[in-house]
């Protein structure tokens, strides 16, 4: 077995999940599966022990392992929970003059929307909605000339917690992340059609312990949300009628249906015997499983009001995750949302076949579409080295290995230095507007309170320092950094522009105030009491 091959794990509140795949002619081929329960783990998609998380990835991974004859050394792991949620942000930023927008500088309000401060949240994601230059709404304003640029961004925030607990059980096995994936994000990438995503879709995962909503709209995610409900509230509804855990699930999977007026009343007067012996009405059990979905139904139905794209999503409604399986799901959706258009999604977009050692995945399955998800959304191998090389040829593939370890540490170094030298630009040209913005206001206030000595005082310090504390050696420092790279040219030309402008308006500030102490002087001012004095004698 090569290492060419792809891993996913799926942390569910139902079962930790793992899947081993290589992709072949346009078709991803299965090559291991295992699975492992989740009780104890994990609570509505947030692990909380780490220590039995971490167990049973280990087991799972010992299980592909087996399976693979190789070692894993990477794998791509989902994201999800109660806690992701997403969050709209407006970012505005003024460019002092008529200026063409560049992208350096729709980067910039971009990264800004990222850094928003969320408590006890982190921002995992970050899309552009839509940008207004000058009042004018701009689909792709880069080139567009402006004075003032406000762009509109939906940030993906979870708790912090979520990553975190995530990464300590990783760190804890032998397993490196490959990358951390939101997984209902993946899931809608793999699930839902161009066409979908374009005309309006609201694709609902129907979980175990939540349910969660990503609305699209002209191909952009406008919302998201997690709902804290999912089938196994069902479970729990059905052991108040002291029905055992371990039978709910039965009762569930032979009585449930989320629309009763869609049967006849054939089966009403039947009843069932209980694991112990006791008699339950059929349709008491039905009630009670119709109440809880008739919940969670109608909290997306208002979560698809809450986005503000009600009556927009010409593509209606995509159903998966292991709740869509319920009987008349479909018309318990349409009834409570009045979206007609409502389908239930069981397999990817993409094509997916299982070899003969890949299983107990079941493909095509509202339940599987997940981690597939996951899986298909991989782009490096995650095998772990060539089990069968003699002595040698593993000296000398370690030797590759390390090699190409340190290219890596290098590279990832100098990007993360090239990244600080620009945000530490970037605040260099914020500095610069801030003290153009000063030098206006300034000059403002001397056409006003001119004749104030304080005023123009105080006009002339900063008509003095202004430049050298704004443009000196910092600002040299900073813009040398970044000197000779194509990448920042544009950067680096914005700041020149704005340092220009600086210049422009101290100079301006600074005649203003020889102008305005000239109006001022005693002999001026004298001249004044004349002037003042012989026009009132003419009049």
């Amino acid at each position: 077995m090569d290492n060419d091959f792809i891993v996913a794990i799926e942390l569910g509140s139902s079962k930790i999940s793992g899947v081993a795949g290589k992709k072949k002619d346009g078709t991803m081929q299965i090559l291991a599966y295992a699975e492992e329960k989740s009780l104890g783990c994990i609570k509505r998609g947030v692990v909380y022990n780490i220590e039995k998380t971490y167990q049973s990835v280990n087991n799972i991974i010992a299980k592909l392992e087996t399976t693979l004859k190789t070692k894993i050394k990477y794998a791509y792991v989902g994201l999800g929970g109660q806690s992701v949620r997403s969050y709209k942000c407006v970012i505005k930023r003024n460019l002092l003059t008529q200026s063409y927008i560049t992208t350096e500088a729709i980067d910039a309000i971009r990264q800004e929307s990222y850094e928003i401060p969320y408590s006890d949240y982190e921002v995992l994601e970050n899309f552009p909605q839509e940008y207004t230059v000058d009042s004018s709404s701009i689909a792709e304003p880069v080139g567009v000339m402006g004075t003032n640029i406000e762009g509109e961004f939906l940030d993906v925030i979870a708790k912090q917690k979520l990553r975190a607990n995530v990464s300590t059980v990783f760190a804890n096995t032998n397993l490196k992340i490959a990358d951390e994936l939101i997984s209902p994000l993946q899931l809608a990438n793999n699930v839902l059609t161009d066409a979908e995503k374009r005309s309006g879709c609201a694709l609902v995962d129907l979980g175990a312990e939540t349910t969660t909503l990503v609305v699209y709209k002209n191909n952009i995610v406008r919302y998201l949300v997690t709902i804290p409900l999912g089938s196994s509230n069902i479970n729990k509804d059905l052991a108040t009628l002291q029905i055992e855990d371990a039978e709910t699930e039965d009762v569930k999977l032979k009585f449930g249906n989320a629309c009763q007026d869609e049967e006849t009343d054939e089966m009403e007067s039947l009843t069932y015997s209980t694991g112990d012996g006791r008699q339950l009405d059929v349709a008491l059990l039905k009630s009670v499983i119709e109440a809880r979905i008739a919940e969670i139904v109608a909290n997306v139905g208002q979560q698809i009001v809450n986005s503000n794209y009600s009556g927009k999503l010409l593509a209606g409604i995509v159903l998966t995750g292991g709740g869509s399986n319920m009987k008349n799901i479909v018309k318990a959706f349409t009834n409570v949302t009045k979206i007609e258009k409502v389908r239930v999604a069981k397999k990817v977009n993409q094509t997916v076949v299982k070899t003969s050692n890949a299983g107990p995945i079941v493909i095509e399955s509202a339940e599987s579409i997940s981690l597939l998800s996951l899986l298909l959304s991989g782009t490096i191998p995650c095998g772990g080295g060539v089990t069968a090389a003699s002595g040698n040829d593993l000296f000398e593939q370690q030797q590759k290995d390390e090699e190409r370890r340190k290219r890596q540490e290098e590279m990832e170094a100098q990007l993360k230095e090239e990244a600080l030298k620009a945000t530490e630009f970037d605040a260099v040209k914020q500095n610069i507007r801030n003290s153009y913005d000063k030098v206006q206001n300034k000059i403002k206030e001397l056409e006003r309170y001119g004749r104030d000595k304080e005023v123009r005082r105080d006009a002339k310090s900063m008509a003095d320092t202004i430049l050298d504390e704004t443009l000196g050696e910092k600002y040299d420092k900073a813009y040398k950094a970044l000197e000779g790279k194509d990448k920042f040219k544009q950067s680096l030309k914005e700041g020149s522009e704005l340092a220009e402008k600086l210049k422009q308006a101290v100079e301006e500030l600074s005649e203003k105030v020889v102008t305005t102490n000239k109006e001022n002087s005693t002999w001026e001012r004298f001249k004044r009491a004349i002037s003042d004095i012989v026009n009132e004698d003419n009049n």
